[in-house]
């Protein structure tokens, strides 16, 4: 088992968690692989309606999500809440594009004029990859766009935050996604990522984190035996803002500011490179500075707190 810790408070035991092994990722590939098909054969519209159920019992258990999330990833109380409404959000677009897109059959011309008649389907078992930046949302997305499509799923959570993410699981298999559907693997990447996408048994992966770790993934499923497999990577990226000279400079401080130290700066869509038209530079920089000294970086349960801890020991040594 491993401890988790509170980033701001490291003294403060969140929890523990029991890391998968590959005996596990085995298990659990045996057990989809038998439900996928079942659940692919429930339809969309039933597959829908227990995403939706999902997105009420994460709306009646706000506390207890955005008090993962500012405990486990040191989020502030604002993004928590945000984060939950995102994760909301996911459930409820993904069983709403259930309904369109897999709940019908289509009709497509030949190449002969003749008329083929099919229905989109599920590809089989899914494995989603998620990060500690979005221990709720992304990870929330990723399983519902993969259960909505008709595939089980095995999840492995970033290592820091399994915690919240084995409470969004809970949740969804109180709504009603059968346990054989939707495995939880919580555990190192270099075991439980590596045993994922090198077995034969995977349709298709979901990754969100790092460019290097994208490619490693690549190569993984590119190197194993069977059906070629469906990457679906979102890494990181180096942002820029560009502001002439007819930009609101309040407002531009507002976003840059917001972009750039949500999540202590730590996403992937975080701004890095502000470039500013020479005319207004002087007023933009005056008044970023200015919001910049008012900015209280603290504990994340305190509402006073704008900015709070990176994730973990490796991530301070980085900076």
């Amino acid at each position: 088992s491993a401890t988790i810790r509170n980033p701001a408070q490291r003294d403060d035991v969140v929890g523990t968690v029991v890391n998968a092994d590959t005996a596990a990722v085995d298990a659990a590939f045996v057990a989809a692989t038998r439900a996928a098909p079942a659940w692919d054969g429930l339809g969309a519209e039933k597959r829908a309606t227990i995403l939706e159920r999902a997105a009420d019992l994460f709306e009646s258990r706000t506390a207890a999500l955005v008090a993962r999330c500012v405990c486990e990833a040191g989020k502030t109380l604002a993004d928590a809440i945000a984060e939950v409404r995102e994760a909301v959000d996911f459930l409820r677009y993904y069983a709403a594009a259930a309904r369109r897109d897999f709940a019908h059959e289509l009709t497509l011309p030949g190449p002969t004029g003749e008329r083929n008649v099919l229905r989109l389907r599920g590809r089989g078992v899914f494995g989603c990859i998620s990060p500690w930046n979005f221990p709720l949302a992304i990870f929330t997305g990723q399983v519902a766009a993969a259960l909505a499509a008709g595939n089980a799923v095995l999840a492995k959570p970033a290592e820091q935050t399994p915690l919240t993410a084995a409470l969004a699981v809970r949740l969804l298999l109180e709504a009603g996604v059968p346990p054989e559907v939707l495995n939880f693997l919580p555990g190192e990447g270099a075991v439980v990522g590596a045993a994922l996408t090198r077995d034969a048994r995977i349709a298709g992966v979901a990754f969100t984190g790092s460019t290097d770790t994208a490619r490693l993934i690549e190569r993984s499923l590119a190197a194993r035996n069977g059906a070629i497999a469906t990457l679906i990577a979102e890494t990181g990226g180096l942002n820029a803002m560009i502001v002439d000279s007819s930009a609101l400079a309040e407002q531009v401080v507002l976003d840059v500011v917001s972009s750039g130290f949500n999540s202590a700066g730590q996403r992937c869509s975080a701004l890095r490179l502000l470039v500013v038209q020479e005319e207004i530079m002087a007023r933009v920089k005056t008044l970023l500075a200015g919001y910049m000294n008012e900015l209280r970086i603290g504990d994340p349960a305190e509402l006073a707190t704008d900015i709070g801890p990176v994730i973990d020991a490796e991530a301070l040594a980085m900076l």
